[in-house]
C-alpha cells in the first residue's frame, strides 16, 4: 500500500541522482543494518506458548533513500525488483544491496508488480496517470490501460496477482487513499485484452493486496477499511462469486497514519498458509487455510508493505518496508529477508508453484 496522496507524491518526487545516491544499498553505502542478522521471536498460536511457525532469521539486504517501497517480485532468472511508489521508477536490486533503475517510460507511482509466464511484466501504476502497464523483459512499456471494458477510468491501481497457469491477472483499484473513492477489483485475461471489473464499487472498503489460493479456487483480497482479508470464489470464466470474510486482523495502532493498522500485501506458502503484511506495523500475520490465526513474524521494521517468497528452496520471505514511523517522515526504504526453516513458499512463476530457478 502507498497511502501518499497525489499532491504529496508530487512534493516528494526526486531526481535520479538522489534516487541512486549514497542512501541506496546498505552494503554499498556502508550503513549499519536495522535488522541485525539473527532469529526473531517465535510466533505463537492463540496467545499460547507452542510455536506455530518457525523462528525467522531476519536480515536486512538493502537500504535505500526516502523512496516508496512496494511491488517486490522475482523474475524467472532470479532478478529482484521493487517499485518506487513516491517516484516513477522500478528498481532492480542486486545481491549486494545496490539498485539500478530498470523500468523505462513509466510516468507516475508504480506499485503492484507481477511477472507473467512469458517473462513480460504487469504493473499497477497509481498515477497520475492511473494505469495498468504491460512491460517487456527489459522494462519498456508495451501497452497502457487506463479504463475498464465499460469505459470507466481507473483511479489508483494498487496491487496485482497472477495465475501462472494461464497468465490471467487480478488488479485492485481502491482509489486514492483518504479520498473515500469507492474501490474495485479488475481482471485481465491477457495483456492484450481488456480490463474487466469483477468486483464493483460498494462491495469492498479499500481493496489492496491480492493472492490466489494454491488451487486457484479462491481470490483473497486485503480490505484496508475493515482490517480484514475477504475471500471470493473464482468462477470458470474468471469472475468472482459472493465474498466471505476470511480473517480479521488484530486491531492495533497504525504507526504511519494514526488510525488502525491495515492488511496490505499477501502471499501464500505451498501448504495454503496466508502471509499478510500488516501495514502500519512491522508484523507479518499468518493464517492457516481455514482462516485460523497462527501468530505473526516480526520483520524488525517499523512499517511493512509487501512481500514475496524467494530463494532456492522458496523458504525466504522478502519484505519491503520503511524505517520511518510516519507519512511525513518515511525514512529510508528497506528490503529484509526472513528465512523460514521448514516453510516452502508458493511460486507465482511456475504452474505448480515450485521454485522457478536454483
Amino acid at each position: 500500500m502507498s497511502v501518499t496522496s497525489v499532491s504529496s507524491r508530487e512534493d516528494h518526487r526526486m531526481n535520479r541522482r538522489r534516487l541512486l545516491g549514497t542512501g541506496l544499498g546498505a552494503a554499498a553505502a556502508g550503513l549499519a543494518p536495522l535488522a541485525v542478522p539473527g532469529p526473531a521471536a517465535a510466533a505463537t498460536r492463540g496467545g499460547g506458548t507452542t510455536p506455530a511457525l518457525p523462528v525467522p532469521h531476519v536480515t536486512e539486504i538493502a537500504r535505500m533513500g526516502p523512496i516508496g517501497c512496494e511491488g517486490i517480485v522475482f523474475d524467472h532468472s532470479g532478478r529482484l525488483f521493487m517499485s518506487d511508489t513516491l517516484g516513477t521508477e522500478i528498481l532492480q536490486i542486486g545481491p549486494d544491496g545496490s539498485a539500478r533503475v530498470w523500468s523505462r517510460g513509466l510516468r507516475g507511482a508504480p506499485n503492484g508488480h507481477k511477472v507473467l509466464p512469458d517473462g513480460t511484466h504487469l504493473v499497477a501504476q497509481m498515477g497520475p496517470p492511473a494505469a495498468v502497464l504491460w512491460l517487456d523483459a527489459d522494462g519498456h512499456v508495451l501497452r497502457t490501460l487506463t479504463e475498464d471494458s465499460q469505459g470507466r477510468p481507473l483511479r489508483a491501481p494498487n496491487d496485482v496477482t497472477v495465475d501462472p497457469r494461464t497468465g490471467a491477472c487480478y488488479i485492485s483499484d481502491p482509489g486514492r487513499f483518504g479520498t473515500g473513492e469507492p474501490g474495485r477489483v479488475l481482471r485481465l485475461d491477457s495483456p492484450r485484452g481488456q480490463l474487466r471489473t469483477v468486483v464493483d464499487e460498494g462491495v469492498l472498503q479499500f481493496p489492496n493486496g491480492l493472492a490466489l489460493t494454491p488451487d486457484r479456487r479462491f481470490l483473497m483480497v486485503s480490505e484496508g477499511g475493515r482490517n480484514r482479508v475477504t475471500r471470493f470464489p473464482v468462477r470458470r470464466d474468471g469472475g468472482l462469486g459472493e465474498p466471505r470474510p476470511f480473517a480479521r486482523l488484530p486491531s492495533q495502532p497504525n504507526t504511519w497514519t494514526g488510525g488502525e493498522a491495515q492488511p496490505d500485501g499477501l502471499a501464500f506458502d505451498a501448504e495454503g498458509r496466508l502471509y499478510i503484511a500488516h501495514f502500519g506495523t512491522g508484523l507479518v500475520r499468518v493464517h492457516d487455510a481455514r482462516g485460523h490465526d497462527l501468530g505473526s513474524l516480526d520483520s524488525r521494521t517499523p512499517c511493512i508493505t509487501n512481500m514475496v517468497f524467494g530463494g532456492p528452496g522458496l523458504d525466504q520471505l522478502f519484505v519491503t518496508g520503511h524505517l520511518g514511523t510516519s507519512l511525513s517522515d518515511p525514512g529510508p526504504a528497506v528490503v529484509v529477508r526472513l528465512t523460514l526453516p521448514g516453510i516452502r513458499g508458493l511460486s507465482l512463476l511456475t504452474p505448480d508453484g515450485a521454485p522457478a530457478h536454483r
